[in-house]
């Protein structure tokens, strides 16, 4: 952990360039808050069953938050299960509302390290015998992957959402964001600095940026988000 003044903010330690000399490889510490990001996911998801509310899913997630090492949170851990899954926004907070045996449960999380790194990655899971929520899920997420594998550095971010949005229309889903858009961009300490991966953004992606395609299929509602680093050369999934 780095020094720090007396009175001031901790901030990551990372130079930030928003610009085609972007550092060639994600920095560590933003690696690390990734990986806390993907490990407290899997407890909350790990934590459902039928009859578990989303707030006692959220409060495994706090569990694992703590046992990671989190500083915090930037922004609302969001738990939806059933009809709550298809609003995933900062203004719903975990409810009541209890896993039933046939349903499907997103969680969103969002860490800071200590040094000052933040995370974020939203996780799906299928509980019970769902055969319909299970293949769309799989089929949201095998389209995510697909697109991710099509990211090149700079590259305008209403493309990477043309290119997800066809894709989700080919597979027959609609999307749900309250915003529309796929995503956002998260630098050092604060989030959609660059705005959104939406139609009307045609900001060159540089740095980090998060994909979170939000859809349905039907009345199901499903939801797979990944940090990307556009890079100087290449592109990483995080």
């Amino acid at each position: 952990m780095s020094a720090r003044e007396p009175g001031t903010r901790w901030v990551p330690e990372w130079s930030y360039k928003p610009g085609p000399d972007v550092a060639y490889e994600a920095p560590a510490g933003l690696r690390e808050a990734q990986a806390m990001a993907k490990a407290v996911a899997a407890a909350g998801l790990a934590a459902a069953a039928p009859g578990v509310t989303e707030q006692q899913i959220e409060l495994a997630v706090c569990d694992a938050l703590e046992q990671q090492g989190a500083a915090g949170i930037w922004t609302i851990t969001t738990v939806g299960l059933g009809e709550n899954a298809r609003i995933c926004f900062p203004t719903h907070a975990p409810t009541t509302r209890a896993a039933a045996a046939q349903d499907v449960l997103m969680i969103d999380v969002h860490p800071i390290t200590r040094q000052g790194f933040w995370g974020d990655v939203t996780r799906c899971k299928v509980i019970g015998d769902h055969p319909l929520a299970t293949e769309a899920l799989r089929d949201l997420e095998a389209l995510h992957y697909e697109v991710l594998a099509k990211c090149r550095p700079g590259m305008p971010a209403n493309e990477l959402f043309g290119l997800c949005h066809d894709r989700l229309e080919a597979e027959g889903f609609v999307l749900l964001d309250l915003l529309a858009n796929i995503g956002h961009s998260l630098t050092p300490g604060a989030a959609y600095l660059h705005k959104f991966i939406d139609a009307g953004n045609d900001t060159p992606m540089w740095g980090a940026w998060a994909v979170e395609p939000f859809a349905a299929r039907g009345d199901i509602a499903v939801k797979v988000e990944d940090l990307v680093w556009f890079g100087r050369e290449r592109c990483e999934i995080l």
